[in-house]
């Protein structure tokens, strides 16, 4: 049965890992009939986590792809995970969703990973709603929960459904809209309405109340009527919650506990009506000439999607996981690719449920399908009508803040380590693979150290490739800090025609942050204009490689003043040796420097770890610029570090924090360094140095 743009939901659950997301799903499509029964994570047969990685480590790893049909109503479900190490499928699953389902558990509370989703949430203006989960373990205040949501977001927390009971005591859930009760169900077995038990209708009666009001906040209509005639009609407040809800005015709140299939059924009933379709919604064309421009998501005109995320299955090959933004994509038709500019023949269309494949004859705009076995397709690709050609924006995905170097111990299984590593970055734009040319480095790098390993363990195992791993080497550079002068001459003669070029120089230092600049400043034809760009090539070779530590020079602006040819023994390569020597003769005299990167860093912690880890970026050179309360006992932490006290720090600040908190990382500069750390960097390098030659 095919759904048009109207009837979609696109829903993407999102929290802090341990919240439930995955157990929450599984009776989600339990109740919606789409399995016949739901399974636990630790049976590893649950529908979202289906990878080996996965069903190994208990955890989510990928955003999975699920979906059920509900009161007419087509529900695509992303189930993301929770650790921030894997970022980069959360980024995906909500380029793809309208709507959030925040879950948090009741006990402990808000979590580090849900105050930055919600950050996210909020940047992109994401309507979202929060499912409180676990209502019935022990220790846990219904009130003390709501407290703490509202301590730590800004948006008015609306009760969809409010529990019975909590705790050992806790007996179902009560839908403020049905007006019925929706008590635990048996093991196995589906949640169905009933009466609210009478020793609650008072209650019920506040908190209803309570909930029309907020239905008559969301649209200024119904808060006219709302004051003239002191309440609304069921309709009304539907329409209230669902304009306030896609206005980002409000955020509903439901609960339950997703382990025993209570609250999930009124949450289903609650999404069906309330969760934004993808109609008329927007997705950002990519930017041309420092324009912005967006597409309404519509079925009507010619057809487009967006690729948001791959996956290459050792079974079905690859899979590319595609929004249908405008038209209708159907099976067995060709489509242009904007990225590559040519023709992709598509074959069949498929919808995921978990890792099986349902065949489909076509998706229309707003559904969420995948595309199998299109090698050219990578993920941020717009595939779209070839007399229509559209490109969306790529994925704002954060940069990789651990890295580590990697070796196969056989040299002979270098390249299919490589292989391996390039095929992870397909999947994964997290995950970057790159050669340190100065330091003759494989380097890969991810978002902490849980991502790499993985990435890492599962190579071992279904590679078979042993590898060596350490921490990267830093790349410096360097600089001067003073002009001056000098002069180098390449003679050389063996007989025949030699060589001979002179070339005389000044150098002087450039604002921080420029690297380069060249200007003849000859007068009158000491050397010949044919020479010129071989001297700028021989200062080139020279910067490649400094004199203190043989990092490469930046920062340097040279002035050729003199020069002296000869008529015959003269050519460009004489000029561009010249030219090297001349430069690093005159770096010797214009007082070297080294220059470490120095990188912007935002540490995300509870206020109870925040002294550790002040004391913690002192010792490591930072420089703190401020701190900022993001509410709830949450704090950010903004500073400036040497790059080479940041290689462990994913690791340093887990223990620090027990785990708790999290960090961005960006380059922002190069700052000079002197002394003891100077002489250590030098002396390192020319180790290094020294060890190469010996290989």
């Amino acid at each position: 049965m095919g759904f048009t743009t109207d009837a979609i939901r696109n829903l993407a659950v999102a929290g802090h890992g341990g919240t439930g997301k995955t157990t929450l799903v599984e009776q989600i499509l339990f109740t919606g009939g789409v399995i016949p029964r739901a399974e636990t994570v630790a049976s590893g047969k649950t529908v979202s986590d289906c990878t080996e990685e996965e069903i190994e480590r208990k955890i989510s790893i990928h955003t999975a792809l699920s979906h059920l049909s509900w009161q007419d109503r087509e529900i695509n479900l992303l189930d993301t995970p929770g650790s921030g190490d894997f970022v980069g499928e959360v980024v995906a699953g909500l380029r793809a969703a309208e709507c959030a389902l925040l879950l948090v558990a009741a006990k402990p509370g808000v979590q580090i990973e849900t105050i930055k989703l919600w950050r996210r949430l909020k940047e992109r203006a994401m309507p979202r709603m929060v499912f409180l989960n676990k209502l019935d373990r022990e220790h846990v205040s219904l009130e003390e929960a709501i407290a703490d949501l509202k301590g730590k977001f800004d948006l008015p927390f609306v009760p969809i459904t409010i529990p019975i009971g909590s705790g050992p005591d806790y007996r179902g859930v009560i839908s403020l809209i049905e007006q019925k009760a929706y008590l635990v169900p048996e093991p196995g077995a589906k949640e169905s309405p009933s009466e609210i038990p009478a020793e609650l209708k008072a209650e019920v009666d506040k908190q209803r109340a309570a909930l029309i009001e907020a239905a008559a906040e969301g649209d200024d209509t119904l808060m006219e009527k709302f004051f003239d005639a002191g309440t609304l009609s069921e309709a009304e407040v539907r329409t209230g919650l669902l304009e306030g809800l896609a206005a980002g005015r409000l955020c509903p709140l439901l609960c339950g506990s997703a382990e025993r299939c209570s609250g999930v059924t009124p949450l289903l009933n609650f999404i069906a009506f309330a969760a934004p379709s993808p109609q008329g919604g927007e997705e950002s064309l990519e930017v041309t000439n420092g324009q912005a421009a967006s597409a309404k998501i519509d079925a009507t005109g010619p057809v487009s999607g967006f690729v948001f995320k791959t996956s290459i299955d050792q079974f079905s090959g690859r899979l590319s996981f595609i929004k249908v933004v405008t038209g209708v994509m159907k099976a067995e038709t060709e489509l242009f690719n904007s990225r590559e500019q040519h023709k992709e023949k598509v074959n069949k269309l498929y919808k995921l449920q978990g890792k099986k494949l349902e065949e489909v004859h076509e998706l229309a705009a707003g559904d969420i399908g995948v595309l199998t076995k299109l090698e050219s397709i990578r993920t941020n690709d717009t595939l779209c009508a070839a007399d229509h050609h559209v490109r969306y924006r790529p994925l704002l995905l954060p940069h990789p803040v651990h890295s580590v170097t990697v070796s196969a111990k056989s040299k002979k299984e270098e390249d299919k380590l490589n292989e391996f590593l390039h095929k992870v970055v397909e999947e994964d734009l997290t995950f970057t693979v790159g050669f340190n040319s100065e330091t003759k480095e494989s380097v890969i790098s991810g978002m902490g150290e849980l991502h790499i390993n993985m990435i890492l363990d599962k190579i071992r195992s279904s590679q078979k490739i042993e590898m060596e791993t350490h921490i990267p080497h830093v790349a410096y550079r360097e600089t001067i800090t003073k002009p001056a002068d000098a002069e180098y001459t390449h003679k050389k003669q063996s007989g025949g025609h030699g060589q001979y070029g002179k070339v005389v120089i000044q150098v002087k230092p450039l604002p921080r942050g420029e690297h380069y600049h060249f200007e003849n400043g000859i007068r009158g034809m000491a050397v010949s204009k044919g020479y010129i760009p071989g001297i700028e090539k021989g200062l080139h070779d020279a910067m490649e490689s400094g004199v203190l530590a043989g990092y490469p020079v930046a920062g340097v602006s040279v002035t050729l003043v003199d020069g002296k040819e000869h008529p015959v023994d003269s050519s460009e390569m004489s000029f561009r040796l010249a030219a090297k020597g001349a430069l690093r003769a005159a770096m010797e005299e214009a007082g070297p420097v080294l220059l470490e990167p120095i990188m912007n860093l935002h540490v995300y912690a509870n206020e109870e770890h925040v002294g550790d880890i002040l004391s913690d970026l002192s010792s490591r050179r930072g420089k703190v610029l401020g701190q900022n309360p993001l509410g709830g006992g949450i704090q950010e932490i903004d500073a400036q570090v040497p790059q080479a006290e940041l290689l462990r720090y994913s690791i340093d600040l887990r223990s620090i924090t027990s785990g708790t908190a999290s960090f961005d990382v960006d380059f922002d500069h190069y700052s000079p360094i002197s002394g003891k750390i100077a002489d250590n960097v030098i002396s390192e390098a020319k180790a290094i140095r020294e060890a190469q030659r010996v290989e």
